[in-house]
């Protein structure tokens, strides 16, 4: 205690000869109090041992020694060797050297994300993340000197570079070193901690940007106090992992430049003074567009072509970036071995195996994620989990991986399906990667119209995995030499079309294949014989093959795990052999229409499947006992030739110990992946419906009833849907159904509608009157009681509706108040007689009693709100009903020409509660005829002028919501897959 004395003394010494301006920091001030309250606590435990000297002396000997370790702290922490004074201009920091932004709509964008997150008081930390080398330092060093030109912003800003192999030891020092904390004479991590969360928490408004981050440390073992007087943190990563690890707040990741963008930087990194010619441009503009958006490789490579002026040398330049940059020592050296450092990182050998792989696809290809995956369990790389699910779930795991450290990145087909692609220097590095690796080229890709097949150097031994795509010529195959590539694990000659034949001789020196892919190739008639001796081939796919007729005999592939015949059309038999692929883990015949019948025997022969797909085989007749002695099954897709043979299978209860499955009754609606667990049923006349009684699975999550002649509601249609038993049931379309009246029934007792459904689909329900059924409400001289379950549609997000003559409208208020909290799309076609969207309680409509209350009905969630062809609708809303839609993107409106009030609106609660027309915060697009909109009436005489930037004319809306399965499965975007 004595020693604490005398430093407290010396620092109030020190206090007393401050210099007049200067204020002593808040941390000597908190030092000192602590200081005072351990003086006052060590008073108190010795008159305390005084009064009970003749009591166990144990317990305050533990007191004793736990204060003399926290007073050693306190002297330690009062040393302050970084200064009790710093001179605040010397703690702001310094502007960081970087060359401007290039890229108005790119970088700009991302610098101006970031700085709203530093004036949001609510943001701590933020993470900037994306692949090396696309300018993540250069932009956070842009605001970083911004946080120093505005001292509102931050007090004290701290730049620390971050190392690929820093530790919290490290990372300590380095920080420490910045705000001049000497932490060399103290090891323990915890304690340093301490001492740096202490001496940065005493500076006010300090921001700390760490750059380069690689590894997740929490900001509280580092000892940075985020929060603590305003103070803030910046990362930047080459992984989302590491952001979400960090508990960033808000992500930003950093893309790559436009090609006009990356074309500016290109011509400024040059440095050529004069005008490049016609020819030489247009080499320079490939050149730039190689580099495919990354500022580190643009920046590279046009500095290595600064001077010169040879058309020859900027030629060779184009030639050797197209072929994988050998020899393109500038590339390999700055932006390989930077790109390669997020390779190394990965660790796990088959991860980088996989990464590997995906450098196999041509360039801007988008690689459907199911396929890549298959192609893995194949080649064997998923192969320590042992269920399928579990190598579909490693195999998504390692893409998301892929992705957030930015190796991989999302891409869209035309349909809008989510794919992954590779950026081009990503896979140009991927590829230089494997021929070091390996002492050559093991790669071989080609796609587009070939002008030669590949030669027979290019077929060299060496080669393991080929992909050649997309229109080779026919007559380039069919002459082509021998492939001699004895180590060729895979061959992908997906998507040509034009190829009728394939010789014999083509195969005959490929015997170590392991996956074989010709799909596509819609002119093939037959498979070449020599396919039958690749003895070590582990997946054949066969895909969409719509001329193929033959296969040869597969008995000899006892390898063979993945079997893929799907939507081969012209195929009456399955191929010889299949009773002999003992490991077949998947056989795949989906939409085989021709196929008249699966050999009596064959699938309990092949007892090691996990998927079947026999859905869309519409004249495959599929027994039961054949079924259920697949004990190893998990996904099932199966056509029932009749509704008896359904009822057979569903009350074995094989289905539930599938993850998946896709169960039809006569003609199908299967999908190419078995997404969820699915119940097709189709074609059902009355007399069926009359005799026998649907038995459903109780955990299908899709249900689908197509051209049959139902009852007058969905609960007299299968018992399980009468008794509330299908608890998991998410979507359900009902599509050229008679019969039907209502969908569910509400009574004072009970409710048949599933809990859980997220999407309804309604197409062509001539006698439709109502979606929902109120039965044994008694009114007692007011409204009808509200529905007995609150929340029972908690999950609805979209319905939607098409052709239903019958409908007048699609909700009562009641409903709404009580139950369509996340509706989102809502979609109404072809409805000739509707009137209203929202009507009053259907008691009340029909009695012609007029309400005297005014309801606001929330739709909080709702985005979209489309009505086409619904020539009778008046209102979205009657009586004095308001439709609140604070979330509200688009509204499409078209050949509704009774429509004159939109009773749209969001709540502005101000002193007057009062409701104000449709903001336009979130709105983003309203279309419709303009005649229409020109005669619409609004409450609000400023709502028409506020809202017509956002207005646009379509006088023609194109295909009618709802009506082919494309549209049908694009939305159902929430779909899972396997």
């Amino acid at each position: 205690m004595e020693a604490l004395r005398n430093r407290e003394k010396d620092v109030n010494d020190e206090l007393r000869n401050v210099e007049y301006g200067k204020k002593p920091k808040s941390i000597v001030e908190n030092w000192l109090k602590d200081v005072r309250e351990k003086k006052t606590e060590v008073q108190e435990i010795e008159q305390k041992s005084e009064k009970r000297r003749n009591l166990s002396r144990l317990p305050f000997l533990r007191l004793l020694e736990k204060n003399i370790q926290e007073v050693i702290e306190l002297i330690e922490q009062g040393r302050f060797s970084e200064g009790l004074f710093i001179d605040v201009r010397d703690e702001r920091g310094e502007a960081l050297l970087t060359s401007p932004l290039v890229g108005q709509t790119t970088a700009e964008r991302n610098l101006e994300k970031i700085w709203k997150c530093f004036i949001n008081d609510e943001i701590i930390c933020i993470g900037a993340y994306g692949m090396g080398g696309v300018g993540k330092t250069t932009i956070a060093t842009h605001i970083h000197n911004r946080l120093l030109e505005n001292p509102s912003s931050a007090d004290h800003v701290y730049w620390v570079t971050v190392s690929q192999e820093s530790s919290i030891h490290k990372l300590q020092n380095d920080i420490a070193k910045y705000i001049r904390l000497d932490l060399s004479k103290e090891d323990d991590e915890r304690k340093r901690a301490t001492r740096l969360f202490n001496a940065l928490g005493g500076r006010k408004k300090f921001v700390l940007i760490l750059d380069d981050m690689w590894k997740v440390f929490l900001p509280q073992e580092i000892g940075i106090p985020i929060g603590v007087n305003s103070g803030k943190l910046l990362i930047t990563t080459r992984s989302l992992e590491v952001c979400r690890g960090m508990k960033c707040q808000q992500t930003i990741k950093v893309d790559p430049l436009s090609t006009e963008e990356a074309w500016d930087l290109f011509m400024k990194n040059v440095g050529s003074e004069k005008v490049l010619d016609k020819k030489l441009k247009e080499i320079a503009r490939s050149i730039s567009e190689e580099c495919a958006g990354l500022p580190l490789a643009i920046v590279t490579t046009a500095r290595s072509m600064t001077g010169v002026d040879d058309i020859h040398d900027w030629r060779n330049a184009l030639d050797e970036l197209r072929e994988g940059v050998e020899g393109f020592v500038d590339m390999e050296d700055k932006v390989f071995k930077k790109l390669k450092f997020g390779y190394d990182h990965l660790k796990d050998k088959r991860l980088q195996q996989c990464f590997l792989y995906c450098a196999l696809f041509p360039e801007d290809y988008k690689i459907p994620k199911m396929d890549l995956i298959v192609y893995w369990i194949a080649e064997g790389l998923l192969d320590g989990s042992r269920t399928r699910r579990a190598k579909f779930d490693r195999g998504h795991f390692i893409l998301n991986k892929l992705e957030n450290v930015c190796l991989l990145e999302s891409a869209k087909d035309h349909y809008g399906s989510i794919h992954l692609k590779m950026h081009d220097v990503i896979r140009d590095m991927a590829l230089n990667i494997t021929k070091k690796e390996n002492g050559g080229q093991i790669f071989m890709m080609k796609s587009g119209r070939l002008l030669q097949i590949p030669n027979e150097r290019e077929w060299s031994e060496n080669l393991e995995r080929v992909c050649l795509q997309e229109d080779i010529m026919e007559e380039h195959l069919s002459t082509c030499i021998s492939p001699k590539c004895p180590r060729l694990l895979t061959l992908l000659l997906h998507n040509n079309h034009s190829i009728s034949e394939i010789p014999n001789s083509f195969f005959v020196y490929t015997l170590s294949l392991r996956v074989l892919d010709l799909s596509c190739l819609r002119n093939l008639k037959c498979l070449p014989d020599s396919i039958s001796n690749l003895k070590s081939l582990r997946g054949l796919f066969l895909r969409s093959c719509t001329n193929l007729e033959y296969v040869p005999s597969l008995v000899e592939l006892k390898e063979l795990r993945e079997l893929y015949i799907e939507r081969s059309g012209k195929m009456r038999a399955v191929p010889e052999g299949l009773e002999g692929l003992v490991n077949l883990k998947c056989l795949n015949l989906f939409r085989m229409l021709h196929i008249l019948s699966i050999p009596t025997g064959l699938l309990p022969k092949l007892s090691h499947l996990q998927c079947l797909r026999l859905d869309d085989c519409l004249r495959a007749d599929i027994q039961t006992r054949d079924l259920i002695s697949l004990t190893q099954l998990e996904m099932l897709g199966v056509h029932f030739s009749s509704l008896h043979q359904f009822n057979s299978y569903v009350n074995s209860q094989h289905w539930q110990r599938l993850s998946h499955y896709c169960l039809q009754i006569k003609s199908g609606h299967g999908h190419d992946l078995l997404r969820c667990r699915q119940v097709s049923i189709s074609e059902l006349g009355r007399i069926t419906m009359l005799n026998c009684s649907i038995v459903l699975p109780t955990n299908m999550q899709e249900l689908y009833i197509g051209r049959c002649v139902l009852p007058t509601s969905l609960l007299e249609f299968s018992p399980s849907l009468k008794e509330n038993a299908c608890r998991d049931l998410e979507r359900c379309m009902i599509w050229g159904c008679e019969g039907i009246k209502h969908l569910w029934f509400f009574t004072t007792k009970t409710t048949s509608v599933p809990q859980n459904l997220q999407t309804l689909m309604l197409v062509n329900l001539p006698d439709l009157i109502s979606l929902f059924k109120y039965e044994g409400f008694e009114r007692e001289g007011g409204p009808p009681a509200p529905t007995p379950e609150t929340g029972i549609f908690s999950r609805l997000k979209l319905l939607s509706v098409w052709r239903c003559e019958k409908l007048k409208y699609l909700f009562t208020a009641r409903l709404v108040w009580h139950h369509m909290q996340n509706l989102e799309l809502i979609r109404v076609f072809g409805c000739s007689q509707m009137e209203n969207i929202i009507i009053e309680e259907e008691e009340e409509v029909e009695e012609g009693i007029t309400p005297e209350r005014t309801s606001i009905l929330t739709f909080s969630k709702l985005r979209s709100l489309k009505l086409q062809d619904v020539p009778q609708l008046k209102s979205i809303c009657t009586g004095t009903n308001t439709m609140v839609c604070p979330s509200l993107q688009k509204i499409k409106v078209h050949n509704c020409p009774k429509l004159k009030r939109l009773s749209l609106c969001t709540i502005n609660v101000d002193d007057n509660r009062r409701i104000s027309e449709a903001h336009p915060a979130r709105l983003i697009k309203i279309s419709g005829q303009k005649k229409w909109w020109d005669l619409l009436e609004w409450d609000n005489p400023q709502a028409k002028s506020v809202l017509q930037p956002f207005f646009s004319v379509i006088e023609s809306p194109g295909y009618p919501i709802g009506r082919t399965d494309r549209s049908w499965s694009k939305d159902l975007s929430c779909y899972e897959e396997v």
